[in-house]
């Protein structure tokens, strides 16, 4: 008995050893997670190390090999249409990115065709455009022109450039200029466009089309006191979702009512019938929450068109049969349900592939029947249905500011003259804080995602820090370096040839020559002062 006893003690003793052993290395594991941790996040606020920049300058050699190579060796410009038009905007990105490399300049045989072929598409109205997008033509062009030597020719040109966009400006100097079917309009300061410009083909200006402007005339040497920026000003506060900081306006527009959001929007209409109305092709956000605890219902129609694209509902349409729904519910209890609806992502300002219903219901199983039940034509059953848990689920359904037009918001300011510390550029730098990322472009997904990169690295690089302060999903600020972020995102993307793998084609950006041109021009602004 005492040797079984003798035993059990002995073998407890030794199960409680090899249990603070276990504890030990469980312990000393986590701290080493947690150091790992630590040490990657210092990292991620550190200065890049001669390994990155060797690497950066990798991709920049490739992705200029492959420009060279899909040059019109011919005409000199890149993507040349014989049928028309032909965008000179896509040749002078390709020759922006590479005159930004150290080493090549206007002497360059590739850039001095470049040049033959821009200054050939400039037309007697001092546009550079072959028929069609003469703003967003002639301010990309203007900006490449604008990194060469300033010979007589040059800057004749860029003059002439810089008078024809001025002219294309709404305002009170904008002109109707002859074979354009749509020249800026003059309007009074009260106008929606006031200060905008425009694709020339919407019927209404676009923060697109107004940042490149602002940068080509910046880059151009206009001052930042010129009348072209005091317009701008007006149209880039107006595309700002916050009206007001503090006890100053900031946003005028009806849209912008309560919002606090800090980011842009695309324009202050969707069409010349919607003046006023806004416009954010990442659709919706729910603010100003109140009343008790709900449901968010994420919604994504599954089925596709005849046309082979997702299948689309208007607004109305969603209201009318959600409410029909919930009115025929059996759970009675349930027909009492309030909703609003917040509108995802859109094509056209109208109608969405995707949609939130905000519920003032807990009951998480009668929603998903009512929502299945009003759109099961277009959903494979309550599982396409997402739920999340709302605090406060009623609200107010404003644009929601998104990427590409927050980071052409701030860069945009900064060339217009206001300095880094003035509210506006702070309220958008915080929506640029909470929405920090590489993965996409935030609010729109893949759409525009090389467009989003290449005003990533312009508007950090116009912010004059490489350390920027990021919001986690943890609440926590931290410190990252947004350079090595954008080299190693690149980094994942480049294919063998040195172009840049397409993950959308909206907007064009199926087409590797674009793309790898945005994406030289984001990871020079990363590794060049």
């Amino acid at each position: 008995m005492r040797t079984i006893i003798c035993t059990l003690i002995l073998f407890a003793g030794s199960a409680v050893a090899q249990s603070d052993l276990l504890g030990k290395e469980r312990v000393e594991r986590e701290m080493a997670q947690k150091q790992a941790a630590a040490a990657a996040m210092a990292d991620a606020g550190s200065p890049l190390s001669d390994a990155e920049k060797a690497q950066a300058e990798a991709i920049a050699s490739k992705a200029i090999a492959y420009l060279r190579a899909q040059q019109d060796k011919e005409k000199g410009g890149w993507r040349i249409n014989p049928q028309g038009p032909t965008f000179p905007a896509i040749s002078a990105l390709a020759m922006w990115g590479m005159l930004m490399q150290p080493g090549i300049g206007a002497d360059d045989e590739t850039i001095a065709a470049g040049t033959k072929f821009l200054l050939g598409m400039q037309q007697v109205d001092g546009g550079i455009y072959d028929k069609a997008l003469p703003s967003y033509n002639t301010a990309i062009s203007l900006s490449a022109l604008a990194r060469l030597p300033k010979t007589a020719e040059i800057s004749a040109s860029m003059k002439r450039a810089q008078d024809f966009l001025r002219g294309l400006q709404y305002g009170e100097g904008a002109i109707e200029y002859d074979g354009l079917a749509e020249s800026a309009k003059k309007v009074d300061r009260e106008h929606a466009y006031y200060g905008g410009l425009g694709y020339g083909n919407r019927g209404r200006p676009d923060m697109s089309n107004l940042s490149f402007a602002i940068e080509a005339m910046a880059a151009s040497g206009v001052p930042s006191d010129d009348p072209f920026f005091e317009r701008a000003m007006v149209f880039l506060q107006r595309c700002q979702m916050q009206e007001k900081i503090g006890d100053k306006g900031v946003n005028d527009m009806a849209y912008a009512d309560g919002s606090t959001q800090g980011g842009f929007v695309y324009a202050t209409a969707v069409n010349k019938d919607t003046i006023g109305q806004g416009q954010s092709f990442a659709g919706e956000v729910a603010e100003s929450l109140s009343g008790p605890p709900g449901l968010v219902a994420s919604v994504v129609l599954k089925q596709k068109g005849a046309d082979g694209k997702p299948v689309t509902v208007k607004r109305e349409e969603i209201e009318k049969r959600v409410r029909e729904a919930i009115a025929s519910s059996e759970e009675k209890a349930f027909h009492a349900t309030e909703f609003m609806v917040v509108m995802g992502p859109t094509g056209d300002g109208v109608s969405v592939n995707s949609f939130e219903i905000r519920a003032g219901t807990t009951d998480g199983t009668q929603l998903r029947i009512a929502i299945a039940k009003a759109f099961s034509s277009e959903l494979e059953g309550v599982g396409d249905i997402k739920l999340t848990p709302a605090a406060a689920w009623k609200g107010v359904s404003r644009l929601r500011a998104y990427g590409s037009m927050t980071y052409s918001g701030f860069k945009s300011y900064l060339y217009a003259g206001l300095k880094v510390d003035d509210p506006r550029v702070l309220a958008a730098k915080r929506w640029m804080m909470d929405h920090y990322t590489l993965a996409e472009n935030p609010g729109m997904g893949t759409d525009g995602f090389y467009y989003y990169v290449l005003i990533f690295g312009r508007a950090n690089h116009a912010g004059g820090e490489a350390i920027v302060p990021v919001r986690g999903s943890d609440g926590e600020v931290k410190p990252r370096n947004w350079q090595r972020d954008l080299i190693n995102r690149l980094a994942e993307l480049q294919a063998e040839d040195g172009s840049f793998k397409a993950v959308d084609d909206r907007w064009m950006e199926n087409d590797p020559v674009l793309v790898t041109s945005y994406s030289l021009i984001a990871l020079q602004h990363a590794v060049r002062k």
